[in-house]
């Protein structure tokens, strides 16, 4: 299937209301005289009214035109033009700009575009009629009902069914513009990007805007998109904060608001969520599908900085290869400065070093960050030449050893004179000399602005395919800033989450992900600080296993973070889990490129089963990770020892029948199971009845998949089929459909 090459997901059934510019009387007049134009009117002669539109609230409507096959004017009784302008049958952008200005791309500095190139499908048909209290809007799939006395409105799918009502025309005061919706008895909303900590919403306040608090009950990486299960979502086209507010203040009101002063958003109305998922892609770009690398450990910390001084007590940070330990600093004490490539006799304070130390310990890497740090850069030299070339030199030991190689962000992308050659940067060098494949940005970059952080994102998704062209799709994390067209296949991969030392928040927060349209999500793991913990260094790896990406944000902690670093049995364990991420390649692939048109790879447990009890909170400890595996990490002490054995309670299986995936042991869903023994090495994961796991052999890197070798573990019960998708994992032919991605199920 062909695949966008643009920034932001795609929708279903959108139509915008779009406020533009004031129509004065006679303009008016002219449209509702337009018969050509299937105009419906009550007459505004002069500015007044007919009796047939009562002023209750100064917005009541007074004319209505079809202006083109997509789109819909409304006039109000303040000769404010109303837009409604579908996207296709149901997806519509709702826009009102009481300043009278036409519809416009959001207003940031610098300019950027949240929509994709070709935001548009085609709309089947689109009706206009009314009468003395209604105008009437009907394509295939919705029906838009507004109240002609009050401007608020109702949408209905084809069969009748209220999906969302406005209860009042959208306001404007000096907090911005305000929009007010009916919340249902039972009706659950989902959404608003990377928010710390939760994902179901109902009661709840969340804020649209970078908090820069990367702990629980924090937002990250904010979304200006949510959506509900009576089966509707909205993105509002804007950059400006927001506050959505789903009944907490008033319980059966859902209040949203931008600090915009005019109304730019669009609905969308669809069955399924994965729907509804799949109606923002089609605005604002599908999520990328993750080069097989991306699916790996990655590395990450500055070589290029610090000194490092023997430890007199031996009871230093890090113990090397040469049997002492070593303190770091940032200043130069005097110790052995650290580099790329070793070239200045100090090979173990190396980045090819950190390399080797996976490989001697059997541990998975797939790729590598070696200027992760403030002030880092990635060479020595004079010249941003001659530090690309200590980056190739580097990026061609690496790749030797099946890792892939990529760059923190500080600054610009694009080499800049006033930046010192060690801080220079050259996107396209970097790239298409040294063989960059991974893109982060991070605060000190995106922290400039919500469209500087996309443009620069949208930037590299660019030059990355032409310049690495058959070697690997371009792969981005980015950290903070707005989550919209960052992250989609023109570019944008990863939203890496940092929180604290215990992975509790994570679990909802990775769901949320899901559910606001960004499935490639990671974290730290062990936490960017923290440390000397095995039972929680253990748990980390175990249950991050059965998530798309995993990174060691090394450096900021009180230990190395390496996964063998903190010796004991947290090695063996670690090597055992990261070997099954990578035995599970082919079933994660399979369910990444699902995620690409619409379900997410972490879902919540109402994607398996939807009832009160998996729609709220209850279940946001646990999760299904593609179609077969249900996860429920051990996040909190219940009953542990201090070896960190433990049990999990509250597990929630929906009905049928399900496999320990360690013991075999079958249990009866349609109940909460408590007390399920999970000792240090046991994660609490089971699988489905009539599950299929397509697997590999165990490896390091994607080079070590044998091809001409496929496993299957089979969990059949009545019968089952399942879907296998592959391709090269390295190009972007997928996305002009030369790779097939699973529609449902393919063997």
């Amino acid at each position: 299937m062909k695949q966008k090459s643009s920034l932001l997901p795609q929708a279903l059934g959108l139509f915008t209301l779009m406020g533009g510019m004031t129509a004065t009387p006679a303009m008016a007049q002219t449209a509702a005289s337009d018969a050509g134009a299937n105009s419906v009117t009550a007459t505004a002669q002069n500015s007044k009214q007919t009796a047939s539109t009562p002023d209750r609230s100064g917005q009541n409507l007074v004319s209505a035109r079809k202006i083109n096959a997509t789109t819909i004017e409304l006039i109000n009784n303040q000769q404010q033009r109303i837009t409604l302008d579908f996207y296709g049958n149901g997806i519509f952008r709702l826009y009102l700009d009481p300043a009278g200005r036409a519809p416009h791309n959001p207003e940031a500095t610098p300019a950027a575009d949240i929509l994709v190139e070709n935001p548009r499908r085609g709309v089947k048909s689109l009706d206009l009629k009314g009468d003395a209290n209604n105008f009437t809007v009907t394509t295939p799939q919705v029906t838009l009902v507004f109240d002609r006395a009050t401007g608020g409105f109702v949408v209905k799918k084809a069969s009748g069914e209220e999906v969302f009502q406005s209860l009042t025309a959208p306001s404007f005061d000096k907090d911005g513009t305000h929009l007010t919706l009916a919340n249902h008895e039972g009706e659950y909303f989902y959404g608003g990007g990377v928010q710390n900590g939760r994902f179901s919403h109902r009661g709840q306040v969340i804020a649209i805007e970078n908090t820069n608090n990367w702990v629980d009950g924090g937002v990250a990486s904010p979304t200006p998109f949510y959506w509900s299960t009576k089966g509707y979502g909205m993105m509002w086209h804007t950059f400006k904060p927001g506050l959505y507010d789903f009944g907490n203040t008033q319980g059966n009101v859902v209040k949203l608001r931008h600090a915009e002063q005019y109304l730019d958003v669009f609905f969308m109305v669809a069955d399924r969520p994965e729907a509804l998922l799949s109606s923002f892609y089609q605005l604002t770009g599908n999520p990328v599908l993750l080069p097989k690398f991306g699916f790996y450990q990655g590395h990450l910390n500055a070589y290029n900085r610090d000194y490092w001084t023997e430890a007199k007590d031996d009871r230093g940070f890090m113990k090397m290869e040469d049997g002492k330990t070593y303190n770091e600093s940032q200043k130069d004490n005097g110790g052995v400065k650290e580099s790329l490539n070793g070239e200045r006799n100090n090979y173990q304070f190396s980045a090819r070093a950190a390399i080797d130390r996976y490989l001697n310990n059997d541990m998975p890497l797939g790729w590598f960050l070696p200027n992760d740090g403030y002030g880092a850069g990635y060479g020595q030299t004079k010249t941003l030449d001659g530090n690309i070339e200590n980056l190739r030199q580097f990026g061609d030991y690496a790749r030797s050893k099946g890792v892939e190689i990529g760059l923190w962000t500080q600054s610009d992308l694009h080499p800049k004179d006033s930046i010192e050659a060690l801080l220079q940067r050259d996107i396209v060098k970097e790239v298409g000399t040294a063989g960059v494949r991974v893109l982060k940005t991070d605060v000190a970059w995106v922290g400039w602005g919500y469209s500087f952080g996309l443009n620069g994102v949208a930037d590299v998704g660019r030059i990355m395919p032409n310049m690495a062209t058959t070697r690997a799709p371009s792969s981005s994390l980015s950290m903070d800033g707005q989550e919209l067209n960052a992250m989609r296949e023109s570019g944008a991969a990863t939203k890496p989450v940092v929180t604290g030392n215990i992975s509790v928040s994570h679990i909802p927060t990775f769901i949320g992900s899901g559910l606001s349209g960004q499935p490639n999500i990671t974290s730290d793991l062990d936490g960017i600080f923290g440390g000397k913990n095995i039972p929680v260094n253990v748990r980390e790896f175990q249950w991050k296993t059965f998530t798309p990406m995993e990174l060691n944000m090394d450096g900021w902690g009180s230990n190395p973070k390496y996964p063998h670093a903190l010796g004991g049995k947290s090695i063996a364990l670690n090597r055992w889990y990261l070997k099954l991420k990578s035995e599970l390649l082919p079933y994660t692939y399979t369910a990444a490129a699902e995620a690409v048109n619409g379900k997410p790879m972490i879902r919540p447990m109402f994607m398996e089963e939807s009832n009160a009890y998996t729609l709220g909170k209850r279940t946001q400890y646990q999760f299904m990770y593609g179609d077969a595996f249900l996860v429920a990490p051990v996040y909190q002490n219940t009953a542990a020892d201090e070896q960190g054995n433990d049990r999990r309670d509250g597990i929630y299986l929906p009905k049928g029948n399900w496999v320990d995936y360690f013991t075999g042991d079958i249990y009866a869903g349609g109940r909460i199971i408590n007390h399920f023994d999970a000792p240090l090495w046991k994660l609490p994961v089971l699988v489905k009845a009539d599950a299929i796991i397509p697997m590999a052999n165990p490896n390091n890197t994607p080079a070590e998949i044998k091809k001409d070798l496929r496993i299957f573990e089979i969990y059949a019960e009545r019968g089952t089929k399942a879907g296998l998708y592959d391709d090269d994992g390295k190009t972007q032919a997928y996305l002009e459909g030369k790779e097939p991605l699973p529609n449902s199920k393919r063997r």
